[in-house]
C-alpha cells in the first residue's frame, strides 16, 4: 500500500512537468513555422530592393516638393508645420500612396500563391492555414512600418533642416500612429479579399474601389451633403451619412491622435477639415466677414477606431473561413 501511494505521488508531480514541456515544444513549432513563413513572405513575395527604394520615393516625393519652396519665415512653430506639411502628407501619403502601396503587394499574396500552386507546396507541409496567414499578415505589416518609418524619418529630416522645430517629436509620433492604423486596416482589408478570390486583381479592385470612394468620390460629394434640407437639417446629419463614411472616420481618429500629443489645431487644418465632415463653417449675420468653425462630434474617435477595426475584421474573418474551406489542389 505504501508503495502504491508513493508511485501515486510522482505520477502526481511528474505530469504538469510532462504537460508543459509539451505544451512549450507545441509553442515553439508553432513559433517556428510562423518564422518561416514571415521569412518567407517578407524576403521573397514582398521585399525587392528597388521596389522598396521606389516605394520610399513615392511616399516622400510631394511634400518634399511641397516643403522645399516654402519661405522659412513661415515655418516657426507645430502650427506651420502641421498646416503647411501634415495636410499634404496626410492626404497624399497616407490616404492615397499608402493605401496604393499595400493593396499592391498584398492582393496576391494568398490568391497568387493558391492560384500559381505554391500554396500547395505550404499546406503540404506540417503548417496550418492559420499559420500562414498569421505569418504572411505579420511580414506584410512589418515591412509596411519599415516603409513608413523611414518615408516619414526622411521628411521629417527635410523639414528640420528648413527649420529647426523644436517639437519635430509630437509630429513624428502623431503622423506614425495615422500610418500604422492605415496599414493595419487597408493591409488586413485586402489580405481578407486574397483570401476570399482565387484572382489577385479582383482581391485588389473591391479595396481599390473602397479607396476611391472614401477619398475621392466622398471628399467631392460630402460637401453638397452638408447642405440643409427642407427641415433645416444638413443631408449628411439627416441620413447619418456619417456612420459609413469611412473618410470622416479616419479624420476624426488623426484629430483625436494630434490633440491628444500636440493640441490644439491651426486654422488652415480646420478650415481643410471642414470638407472631411469634422467641423461645420458658419457665418456671422452681423459681420459675414467673419468665419466661425464648429467641431461637429459625429462620432467619439474611439468608436471611429472600433468600426474601422470591425469592418476590417469582419472581412478578414470571412476571407479566412472561405481560404479555410477551400480545396487546393
Amino acid at each position: 500500500m505504501v508503495a502504491k501511494s508513493e508511485a501515486e505521488n510522482i505520477k502526481i508531480e511528474v505530469n504538469p512537468k510532462a504537460t508543459f514541456s509539451i505544451s512549450f515544444k507545441g509553442l515553439k513549432t508553432h513559433l517556428n513555422l510562423l518564422y518561416v513563413v514571415f521569412k518567407k513572405t517578407l524576403f521573397i513575395d514582398l521585399f525587392n530592393r528597388w521596389k522598396f527604394i521606389f516605394a520610399i520615393i513615392i511616399m516622400i516625393i510631394l511634400p518634399v516638393i511641397w516643403l522645399l519652396p516654402l519661405d522659412a519665415t513661415l515655418l516657426d512653430d507645430q502650427f506651420s508645420l502641421n498646416e503647411y506639411l501634415g495636410m499634404v502628407l496626410i492626404f497624399f501619403s497616407y490616404l492615397t500612396v499608402l493605401p496604393f502601396l499595400l493593396i499592391y503587394s498584398t492582393a496576391s499574396l494568398i490568391s497568387e500563391e493558391v492560384k500559381s500552386g505554391t500554396m500547395l507546396l505550404l499546406v503540404s507541409k506540417p503548417i496550418s492555414r492559420g499559420e500562414i496567414v498569421w505569418g504572411k499578415n505579420i511580414a506584410l505589416l512589418f515591412y509596411n512600418l519599415i516603409i513608413s518609418l523611414v518615408s516619414l524619418g526622411v521628411i521629417c529630416l527635410v523639414s528640420f533642416l528648413k527649420h529647426p522645430f523644436y517639437d519635430i517629436i509630437p509630429f513624428f509620433w502623431t503622423q506614425f500612429l495615422f500610418s500604422l492604423l492605415v496599414i493595419v486596416f487597408f493591409g488586413t482589408l485586402t489580405m481578407g479579399f486574397s483570401m476570399a478570390f482565387r484572382n489577385s486583381k479582383t482581391a485588389a479592385l473591391i479595396p481599390l474601389m473602397l479607396l476611391l470612394i472614401m477619398i475621392f468620390l466622398f471628399f467631392i460629394v460630402r460637401p453638397f451633403l452638408m447642405f440643409s434640407g427642407s427641415n433645416g437639417e444638413p443631408y449628411y446629419e439627416a441620413f447619418q451619412v456619417y456612420n459609413y463614411d469611412l473618410g470622416y472616420h479616419f479624420m476624426n481618429i488623426y484629430v483625436w491622435f494630434y490633440e491628444s500629443y500636440i493640441s490644439p489645431l491651426p486654422i488652415g487644418m480646420i478650415r481643410w477639415l471642414v470638407s472631411w465632415g469634422i467641423y461645420t463653417i458658419e457665418y456671422d449675420e452681423l459681420f459675414p466677414e467673419f468665419e466661425i468653425y464648429n467641431k461637429t462630434y459625429y462620432q467619439p474617435p474611439h468608436i471611429s477606431l472600433l468600426i474601422i477595426l470591425i469592418v476590417a475584421a469582419i472581412v478578414t474573418i470571412i476571407g479566412f473561413v472561405i481560404y479555410k474551406r477551400r480545396d487546393i489542389s
